[in-house]
């Protein structure tokens, strides 16, 4: 350990040994203290063995194992920081933030029923978790199907975002206006930050990068808008178009595959989409698979003349 961290340490250890009350805080407590402090300087190893200490006099302490929980979260140790986040709420369920992480874990291992109950959990507990209401849209629309309790959260998660996400989304609409896309994204993707429900600026983001040619970013804010809501039917054509017309890879081949997936999906969502048929008729002729592509073309030429 550098000179440097090694006083650090003796004047941070002398200072909280001064200000602990022994006659009103347990050693734990002291441990917990001093490991937070460190915690919030990054000196991680040393706060690990705080919590640690102050975990083994106290198994209680679930402020201590929160606090070993995000260290872990934040070195990618995902099973080590749900150990620690499940520790916590053993001794206090009452924590919707706890709750919120914990399901961000559960969809890291890819267990939606564990993350979806305690993405619940914390909307119970805090109804203003704007982010928790906001992984529920998805829940709502693969797990239960259902479409209007999807609508309810995103609304909620909406709502609750406006306050911080609108007066930097009018800045961002102004700079849009006269022109200053460079400085209109940058605004935007704070807008988003403040307002993540706010799904009409992750299209604007998206139409933005494509008109600057960067592609993959374009595909990025798209992806986001299928991650919130699988049911979206406008972001699946633009993905389907963006992967069939621009040179996102040199695979050519996963780049129709991705588009042909993107498109049928959005067929599915709304059967009478006549961008998505015309495009994967286009699509299909390409590849040399004409009977397809004609169905295609006369489904196209009905609802044009249905005027669907």
């Amino acid at each position: 350990m550098s000179n440097k961290k090694s006083t650090y340490l003796f004047l941070l250890t002398a200072s909280l040994m001064l200000c602990a009350a022994p006659a009103h805080t347990g050693e734990d407590d002291f441990f917990y203290r001093r490991g937070l402090v460190q915690y919030r300087a990054r000196l991680y190893r040393f706060a690990i063995e705080d919590m640690e200490k102050a975990l083994a006099i106290n198994p209680s302490h679930f402020e201590a194992a929160n606090v070993l929980g995000k260290i872990y979260e934040s070195k990618k140790l995902m099973k080590k920081a749900l150990d620690y986040y499940g520790m916590s709420l053993a001794t206090n369920p009452s924590q919707p933030d706890i709750h919120y992480r914990t399901a961000v874990l559960y969809d890291f291992f890819y267990n939606t029923r564990a993350s979806s109950r305690h993405y619940l959990k914390a909307v119970e507990l805090d109804p203003a978790h704007r982010e928790a209401h906001l992984k529920l849209v998805r829940h709502y629309i693969v797990e239960k199907k259902d479409t209007a309790a999807a609508d309810r959260h995103l609304s909620e998660s909406y709502q609750l975002g406006k306050p911080e996400g609108d007066p930097i989304l009018k800045e961002a609409d102004r700079e849009y206006g006269k022109g200053n896309e460079k400085s209109a994204l940058g605004l935007y993707r704070k807008a988003v930050k403040k307002n993540p429900a706010d799904l009409a600026v992750y299209f604007r983001i998206a139409e933005i990068y494509r008109r600057e040619r960067n592609y993959r970013q374009a595909v990025r804010w798209l992806e986001k808008v299928k991650h919130i809501r699988p049911d979206n039917e406008r972001a699946h054509v633009l993905l389907g178009d963006l992967y069939f017309t621009t040179p996102l890879s040199h695979n050519r081949k996963f780049l129709i595959d991705m588009a042909i997936k993107n498109l049928e999906i959005a067929l599915t969502i709304n059967p009478k989409n006549r961008d998505a048929t015309l495009l994967l008729a286009e699509i299909h002729r390409s590849i040399g698979q004409g009977e397809k592509a004609e169905k295609l073309f006369r489904e196209y030429e009905k609802m044009e003349a249905e005027g669907d």
